[in-house]
């Protein structure tokens, strides 16, 4: 009897044990994960996790007994006095010399031995100048060099207007950012960025936010006398509500938006895979732009191009359903590619009111402008250049789908998104960014301050007139909610 009760005892004890195991693991899970929610940071869609190296480390040898001065070998302490005497003798001096020299008048007696070293040392007296002399020119043009005071040698060509502009306006640009970060404790200047994209008034700054340990780009671009928003409070909050709301898979999110100064300073995660128009040139993304886009033999392949068109066709749709003005500064340049996602980018250029680069988004229709500006990112992912239709003939082999569509856009009339995502290219696509449990709320509604202040952007807009919209409805306002987008009665609340 007492045998099965001492059995008993350590089956339970031993269920116990594993229970309270299993817990304890269960709750450094959780524990895990809270902490990841914490510090995960405003993109939730895309996160860069630190790589862990599994290598094992080396084992060191055991720490080895200092021997002592009677276990030492006589013929290896000789050895290296003689080593020693050596190295000292080669690493003679003039002080050296004349010691020897006054020595060896000692104990000969005879004044020859001095005439001949005083002799040497006149000798090699020019030849210690010498190189003292060109010592102290090294190092005079090594300090001229690095005190970066900007003198050029004869040799070297004079320095042209435009580079000695461009090299002012970024101190000043330098100056602006660094003004920024110093009032506020979240951000850290890491180092300026070469001009890395197409605006020539644009200036890249790598920087670290300090508060999820993670790296950010900062942009810098001066404001306009178009620009819409006045630099407010109010302004700014209501700037924030937006981007709050614009949280979407294929949408590249602004963190912050600030204008001061005659500036917008905006802050985007960073992505050192680089854009889509990197991704189609093979080129390295913190290049000068003026000098990493040449043309390529080959554009991606079919695949790619049909589910990269698909992704920014649904955040161009989801722009549309928030009530954003018609985005205009859609190219290969302001889309970065995530883990495979094309993700649209450049929001912050609508708001503040700068002048879109492509020259078909300046000449068209804001109603049309979203579809043109596709079918040209649609044409450089398949031929490596920019938009020529009388080549589409030899890119109909490879891509005859993508070609139907290109053919279709730039037609005698031009399809609205939603009648471009009937196409057969893009219905076949699985969206499977928008499929996950972690979704945020796409339905959450924007309020009636922040919807006025995307018409006052939208009517603002520099461009072509927009033709008036049947019924007198608002620009801001949001049409109908398309499919699949289920109605929620909580809105959720995102860290900022």
């Amino acid at each position: 009897m007492r045998r099965t009760l001492l059995k008993l005892k350590r089956i339970v004890c031993k269920k116990m044990f594993n229970l309270y195991k299993h817990m304890q693991h269960a709750n450094s899970d959780g524990k895990e994960l809270s902490k990841e929610s914490e510090t995960t940071g405003h993109d939730r869609f895309y996160q860069e996790r630190p790589r862990t190296s599994y290598r094992k480390k080396k084992r060191r040898g055991a720490c080895r007994r200092a021997q002592s001065a009677a276990e030492l070998n006589p013929e290896s302490i000789a050895a290296a006095n003689r080593r020693n005497q050596f190295s000292i003798r080669s690493v003679s001096t003039d002080r050296d010399d004349s010691e020897d020299g006054e020595k060896k008048e000692d104990t000969d007696g005879s004044t020859t031995t001095l005439r001949s070293i005083k002799d040497n040392e006149k000798e090699r007296a020019p030849l210690v100048a010498q190189k003292i002399d060109s010592l102290a020119k090294l190092l005079f043009n090594k300090s001229i060099i690095g005190s970066g005071s900007g003198k050029s040698s004869p040799s070297e060509p004079q320095a042209s207007p435009k580079v000695g502009e461009r090299s002012m306006e970024s101190s000043v640009a330098l100056g602006i950012c660094t003004e920024y970060i110093s009032q506020t404790s979240r951000y850290e200047l890491i180092s300026p960025l070469n001009a890395i994209g197409s605006r020539p008034n644009k200036y890249w700054f790598a920087v670290h936010d300090n508060s999820i340990k993670t790296d950010r780009l900062l942009t810098l671009m001066p404001l306009t006398s178009k620009c819409p928003i006045e630099p407010n409070d109010q302004a700014r909050s209501l700037i924030i509500e937006l981007f709050r709301a614009l949280h979407h898979p294929y949408i590249y999110p602004v963190l912050d938006l600030e204008m001061c100064n005659g500036h917008a300073l905006s802050v985007m995660p960073f992505n050192a895979r680089g854009s889509l128009k990197d991704l189609i040139y093979k080129s390295t993304w913190n290049e000068d732009y003026a000098r990493k886009y040449v043309s390529v033999d080959n554009g991606l392949p079919a695949w790619q191009v049909a589910r990269f068109g698909r992704q920014m066709l649904e955040g161009l749709l989801f722009l549309k359903e928030k009530g954003f003005p018609p985005f205009r500064h859609l190219h290969a340049g302001n889309v970065m590619v995530q883990n495979g996602v094309a993700r649209i980018c450049g929001l912050e250029n609508t708001l503040i009111g700068a002048l879109p680069r492509c020259p078909i988004a300046l000449a068209a229709p804001l109603e049309h402008v979203e579809a043109l500006s596709l079918g040209q990112v649609l044409f450089e992912m398949c031929s490596g250049s920019d938009i020529d239709l009388s080549l589409l003939p030899d890119l109909m082999p490879n891509y005859p789908h993508v070609v139907e569509i290109i053919e279709l856009i730039f037609g005698s009339r031009t399809p609205s998104l939603h009648e471009l995502l009937l196409c057969e290219l893009f219905r076949k696509i699985d969206l499977r960014e928008m499929k996950g449990s972690c979704l945020p709320n796409f339905s959450q509604r924007l309020s009636r301050s922040c919807l006025s202040l995307l018409g006052e952007v939208a009517r603002r807009q520099p461009g072509p007139p927009r033709a008036p919209r049947p019924g007198g409805s608002s620009p801001a306002t949001p049409p109908a909610r398309r499919r699949h987008f289920m109605e929620q009665d909580f809105t959720e609340e995102w860290q900022w």
